[in-house]
């Protein structure tokens, strides 16, 4: 079973996947220690149920799974489903997530 599965976030926090640095430039030149570099931008995996007000109501989560979206710096924390996986996921809370990234032809 995938991790997208297994992991479901709680209340405001939504499990990104974060879009990895290549490494290569557009022209091919090849950068070093780019691909350790954190991109701030990922895929909606798993969203919460939303955050809870005072009296019990529950806003719902602006982001819905497949969206793509960019966040503040250093935000999130590092989850894998085991210890074993190469596979790193991020939970941030929805405060952190800066905006959607529309496709092109959405602009």
């Amino acid at each position: 079973m995938s991790c997208e599965s297994r992991l479901q976030p709680m209340g405001a926090r939504v499990l990104v996947k974060e879009d990895k640095n290549s490494g290569v430039t557009q022209s091919g030149i090849e950068i070093a220690g780019a691909k350790s570099e954190k991109t701030n931008r990922g895929t909606v995996i798993s969203v919460g149920d939303g955050a809870m007000l005072e009296d019990g109501t529950i806003i719902p989560v602006k982001v819905k799974v497949g969206d793509r979206v960019m966040f503040t710096c250093f935000s999130g924390s590092p989850v894998k489903e085991k210890a074993s996986d190469e596979e790193e996921y991020l939970i941030l809370n929805e405060r952190d997530i800066l905006c959607k990234i529309l496709p092109e032809d959405e602009e």
